[in-house]
């Protein structure tokens, strides 16, 4: 009896050998088909070969891990979902490795715009798995950033107060409370978006947009002192901004009815923080309103000297074409017309991280999804 007993048992290992033998083989020769098709820019065979053939076992999930982030890295966003999700539905995973599946899916859910599925993951995830919520928070953050929902945006960076990158949480936050300040400005309630501001304040006191939007309703309302001291700390925040604060700097010097020496003392002192074309310009319209158009000609050609730009040589162009005659005025309009042309789309601000550019300045970077990183472009084209 013993002795057939282990003659069963001796079968029994010799078939078992056979068929985890043959397994191996069959997914040893599915993995290379789809690698072969993938290099041969073969995706949709690829995604059959790995996706449809190999069985999920632990030891192949890194594989499909790695195919599905290939993917959503080339922008095939279906095909990723269509690998994680059957990573979930068809393996035996341990809980660390489904949060893992989890994450990528969660991801790929975002990046796909299917926002709702997305959010519903990533909350989850964070419930269940501490060791995730940095990065779940992150993709929340993402969904409330597109659809707006800049109150729902603060409570959840407020989650993350605390971890490494604090200095980045607080100018999102910053942000989010100018962006709820600016959708509370367009419906009326200034009362609302005041308190928004003072929340943009506590968490970044050096965020120059904040300086901007407080200005922009202290003129608003008639208080142009508030308005005037607003506006002087943007110079200590950054001076690089102050072009932005131009048309509400005159504004306010004017209504308030200032001593225009202070607006263009102001303006002289950010002059020797920045070289932006931008103030030299203002600057050069305050002197061609007390002295003349060869003054301002004179004024300009001064700071050309020492950083030229193409906006100030169309300026200095336009000052002296009103006083040029024949043939010379026809040659400074040709000049005008070389330097439009050279201007004409040209970005006027740069993201710093990602080198994005645009003519519009863009608090949010519309490409990397950075706050704060999109800056005036400085040098001949530009400032």
């Amino acid at each position: 009896m013993e002795s057939w007993i282990l003659w069963l048992l001796f079968v029994f290992a010799i078939a078992a050998g056979w068929w985890l033998g043959r397994r191996e083989r069959k997914q040893s020769r599915s993995l290379e088909l789809g690698l072969r098709h993938l290099l041969n820019d073969q995706h949709d065979q690829a995604v059959a070969a790995l996706v449809g053939e190999l069985e999920f076992l632990s030891d192949n999930v890194e594989t499909h891990l790695a195919l599905g982030g290939l993917l959503r890295r080339r922008g095939e966003l279906a095909k990723a979902v269509v690998v994680h999700e059957s990573i979930l539905s068809r393996a035996r995973l341990d809980t660390k490795t489904r949060h893992q599946v989890q994450i990528e899916l969660a991801r790929d859910y975002l990046q796909a715009g299917l926002l709702d599925r997305a959010e519903a993951l990533s909350i989850q995830l964070a419930r269940e798995n501490p060791r995730y919520q940095t990065d779940s928070l992150k993709i929340t953050l993402s969904i409330y950033e597109q659809e707006r929902e800049w109150q729902k945006a603060i409570d959840t960076a407020k989650l993350m107060v605390g971890g490494e990158n604090q200095e980045q949480i607080d100018e999102a936050i910053s942000h989010y409370y100018c962006e709820q300040a600016e959708q509370l400005i367009e419906t009326g309630d200034i009362a609302a978006a005041r308190v928004a501001i003072s929340g943009a304040t506590g968490h970044l006191a050096k965020n120059p947009r904040v300086s901007l939007l407080q200005a922009r309703l202290e003129l608003d309302e008639g208080r142009f002192e508030q308005a005037l001291k607003v506006l002087k700390r943007l110079p200590e925040q950054d001076v690089d901004f102050v072009p932005e604060a131009l048309v509400l700097l005159k504004k306010t010097y004017q209504l308030g009815g200032f001593d225009l020496d202070d607006y263009r003392g102001f303006l002289e002192n950010c002059l020797t923080k920045t070289s932006s074309i931008s103030i030299v310009l203002a600057l050069a319209e305050s002197v061609k309103e007390e002295q003349g158009d060869e003054a301002a000609a004179k004024y300009i050609a001064s700071h050309l000297k020492k950083n030229p730009t193409l906006r100030g040589l169309r300026q200095l162009i336009d000052l002296h074409v009103e006083n040029a005659h024949g043939i010379s005025k026809q040659n400074l309009y040709i000049l005008r017309s070389f330097a439009d042309a050279l201007v004409a789309d040209k970005p006027a601000y740069r993201c710093i991280e990602c080198g994005f550019e645009g003519k519009r300045l863009n608090w949010h970077c519309p490409s990397c999804k950075k706050w704060s990183s999109t800056r005036p472009i400085f040098g001949l084209e530009g400032e």
